[in-house]
C-alpha cells in the first residue's frame, strides 16, 4: 500500500511540474521570447524525470535483499535513502525484516530441540499421515520392534511386520480415539499406543518399554503369593486351636475368655485377609480376561442377598434386592465376589436404615448394577483413592468393622477382568452408592 500511495503520489508531482512549467513558459515567452521559454521548460522537465526515476530506482533496489529474505536468507537489509516516502518504506521492510529473522532463528532453536527430544527420546515414535502411510519414524522404534529398512512412505506393517502395530494404528484413525495395546515381542514387554495427531491429519504411534515394570509387578506378586501361602498354615493351626478352646469355653477361667475371643477375632480377620490377598494375586496375574457369557444377573443378586440377609437382620437393616430381568455379558462368580464385598460394606457401615441392590438400563446398553446404602458415607475428598489396596477412610472404625481394605480393590480389579466399571457416589452421613457398569 505505502509502495502504490508513493507511486500516485510521484506522479502527481509530475503533473504539477508540468503545469507550473508550461504557466512560466507562457509567462516567459512573453517577456523573453520562445527560446528562453523552452529552455526553462526543458531543465524543468529534466529535473522531475531525474527524481522520479531516482525514486523509482531505490523501490527497484528494495525488491532484490526483499527477494533474497524470502529464499531464506536472514541477515538481509534494504539501503535505507534519503527521509522521504522511499526512505519510510525501506525503514519499514528492515523493520519487517528484523521480525522476521528473530522469529525464524526461534523456530529453528525450537524445531532443534524437537528434533533432539524425538532422537533421544528411548520410546518408539511413528507418525502416519491421512493415507495411513509413515511420515516420520525415529531411532528408538527400531531398538523395540523389527524394522525392514525406512519405513517412511509405506504402511507400518510393510516395514514393520507386527501385526499389533498395525492394528492399534488402524484403529485410532479409525475411531479418532486413544488405543492401546500391550504386546511381549523377544526381551522386551511392550505398550502400544496410538492416537490421533494435532492436525487429525494422520495418526502418532508410541512404543513403550515396559519390562522393568512387568518384572516388577511379577517379583511383586510372587512374593505376595508365596508369603501368603507359608502364612495361611499357622493362621489355620490358630484358627483350629481356637475353636478348640471355644468348645471348652465353660470350663475357661474367666480371665480367659476375653483373650480367646481376641484371639478368634483376629485369627479370622487375618484368614480373610490371606484369601483377600491371594484372590486379589490371582486376579492380577491372569493371563487373560475372563470369559464372559450373556446372563441374567437377578440369580447373583439373589445369591449375595441371601448370603448377607441374616448380618442385616441382626443389625435392624432392611437388605432389599428389587426384580429385574436384565442381562448382562458377566462372569457369574466373579459378579459374585463384587456384590458381596459391596453388600458386606453396605451392611458395615450402615447402623440403621436400608442397604438396596437395583439395576437400571444404561447408555449403549450397558446394564447398571448398584448397590446404595443409608450408612456413614464417604467424603469426596476420598473418591479417588478408596479403590487402593488397604486405603482407609477411617483406619479406626474400618479396624472395628473387621475389614481387610483390599475388597473394593478386589471390586476393581474384577470389573477390569469383566470389561465392566465400577463408580461411586458418597457423602458423609448422606450414604453411598456403587454402580456396576457392566457390558449389555
Amino acid at each position: 500500500m505505502t509502495l502504490r500511495l508513493s507511486s500516485i503520489r510521484l506522479h502527481l508531482y509530475a503533473a504539477l511540474a508540468l503545469v507550473v512549467a508550461t504557466m512560466a513558459a507562457a509567462i516567459l515567452a512573453s517577456q523573453l521570447g520562445l527560446a528562453v521559454a523552452l529552455v526553462a521548460l526543458f531543465g524543468v522537465l529534466l529535473r522531475v524525470i531525474q527524481l522520479h526515476t531516482s525514486r523509482r530506482e531505490r523501490l527497484v533496489a528494495m525488491l532484490e535483499p526483499v527477494a533474497r529474505a524470502a529464499a531464506g536468507e536472514t541477515h538481509v537489509h534494504v539501503p535505507a535513502g534519503a527521509d522521504d516516502e522511499a526512505g519510510h518504506v525501506a525503514a519499514a521492510v528492515n523493520r519487517l525484516l528484523d521480525t522476521v529473522r528473530e522469529q525464524s532463528i526461534a523456530a529453528h532453536v525450537e524445531r532443534d530441540l524437537d528434533l533432539a527430544l524425538v532422537r533421544e527420546t528411548p520410546n518408539g515414535l511413528l507418525v502416519t499421515d491421512a493415507h495411513g502411510l509413515v511420515r516420520r519414524a525415529n531411532p528408538a522404534l527400531s531398538r523395540l520392534l523389527p524394522v525392514r529398512g525406512d519405513p517412511v512412505g509405506k504402511r507400518p506393517i510393510d516395514s514393520i511386520p507386527v501385526a499389533d502395530f498395525q492394528e492399534v494404528i488402524d484403529e485410532a484413525s479409525t475411531t479418532r480415539g486413544v488405543c492401546e495395546r500391550t504386546l511381549t515381542h523377544g526381551k522386551f514387554d511392550l505398550l502400544i499406543r496410538a492416537m490421533p495427531t494435532a492436525d487429525g491429519a494422520g495418526c502418532l504411534g508410541v512404543v513403550l518399554d515396559i519390562t522393568s515394570i512387568r518384572a516388577a509387578e511379577r517379583a511383586r506378586r510372587d512374593f505376595v503369593a508365596n508369603v501368603s501361602h507359608e502364612i495361611r498354615t499357622p493362621i489355620t493351626a490358630i484358627v483350629g486351636y481356637a475353636e478348640a478352646l471355644e468348645l471348652e469355653r465353660g470350663r475357661l477361667p474367666e480371665d480367659v475368655l476375653f483373650m480367646l475371643d481376641a484371639m478368634k477375632r483376629n485369627s479370622e480377620r487375618l484368614r480373610l485377609l490371606i484369601d483377600d490377598v491371594l484372590h486379589l494375586s490371582r486376579l492380577e496375574s491372569r493371563q487373560a480376561d475372563l470369559e464372559l457369557r450373556r446372563e441374567a444377573v437377578a440369580p447373583v443378586i439373589a445369591v449375595v442377598v441371601e448370603r448377607f440377609r441374616g448380618v442385616a437382620l441382626q443389625k435392624g437393616i432392611d437388605l432389599v434386592a428389587e426384580p429385574t430381568t436384565a442381562e448382562a455379558l458377566i462372569h457369574p462368580d466373579a459378579l459374585e465376589h463384587a456384590l458381596s464385598n459391596l453388600v458386606d460394606n453396605g451392611v458395615k457401615y450402615t447402623s440403621s436404615g436400608v442397604v438396596r441392590v437395583a439395576v437400571t438400563t444404561g447408555e449403549r446398553g450397558t446394564v447398571l448394577v448398584a448397590v446404595s446404602d443409608t450408612g456413614v458415607g464417604i467424603d469426596v475428598v476420598h473418591h479417588p483413592r478408596i479403590f487402593e489396596r488397604f486405603y482407609r477412610v477411617d483406619p479406626g472404625r474400618a479396624r472395628n468393622a473387621g475389614g481387610t481394605g483390599l475388597g473394593l480393590a478386589l471390586v476393581k480389579h474384577l470389573c477390569l477382568a469383566m470389561h465392566a466399571e465400577v463408580e461411586v457416589q458418597s457423602a458423609p452421613g448422606q450414604g453411598s452408592k456403587f454402580t456396576l457398569r457392566l457390558p449389555g
